[in-house]
């Protein structure tokens, strides 16, 4: 009798053990975060940098800066931010660009960027007029800055810039134009977005564009 009692303790003890162990591993699945599928989605906000307490930097940043964030979610984007200068409509020449612009490391992880642009003309006595281009980026963890530099075309005496008020997602893959300032030579800015067919009316323009590194 006593066997039989120690044999069903045993029974007893070992279904319990594997019940323990099958729900332990249900568990665990169900804490499982499923990896993200597909391209990332990207959010654009604008960022007031004059607003407030920030007025008091306008005269080191000047007339012709902006910001603004930008933010994925799902899988990292091999993204980068391509400066372009464009004349009569199209593309003529690149300015700059900022590979990889969401990297990140064990010390640096984010999903969020911060964009600071400023654009300045330089005069320096004896030598070519030109055009410096600052482009800060903040994490955070961590800050950078790039300055550019491009010739400057004198007859383009009027300067305006072009930006969206207004937060815009979208899907990684295509590029996608964030900022620009545009400028001409007959002291008229015309109204422009950042829209293919806006662009392609301007005389001169410096336009900020998303692109990704395996298109």
């Amino acid at each position: 009798m006593m066997i039989s009692k120690f044999k069903a303790f045993c029974i007893v003890m070992i279904i319990s053990i594997l019940a323990l162990s099958i729900s332990g591993c249900a568990q665990g699945v169900e804490a499982e975060t499923p990896e993200p599928t597909g391209p990332a989605e990207l959010t654009m906000t604008p960022v007031d940098l004059f607003k407030g307490d920030g007025a008091k930097f306008q005269p080191f940043l000047g007339y012709m800066s902006g910001a603004f964030k930008l933010r994925y979610e799902g899988n990292k984007p091999h993204a980068k931010l391509d400066i372009d200068i464009w004349k009569n409509g199209r593309i003529a020449a690149s300015a700059g660009s900022i590979g990889d612009l969401f990297f990140s490391s064990d010390a640096r992880k984010s999903g969020e960027i911060e964009v600071i642009i400023s654009i300045d003309n330089v005069s320096i006595e004896g030598q070519d007029e030109f055009s410096t281009i600052k482009v800060g980026t903040l994490y955070d963890s961590g800050s950078g800055l790039v300055t550019y530099t491009i010739p400057r075309e004198k007859q383009l005496t009027a300067r305006g810039l072009i930006f969206n008020n207004e937060p815009r997602t979208f899907i990684a893959g295509e590029p996608v134009h964030l900022w620009g300032m545009q400028a001409s030579s007959n002291n008229a800015i015309q109204s422009a977005d950042l829209s293919p067919e806006s662009l392609s009316k301007l005389e001169w323009a410096l336009i900020f564009t998303l692109r990704y590194e395996d298109e």
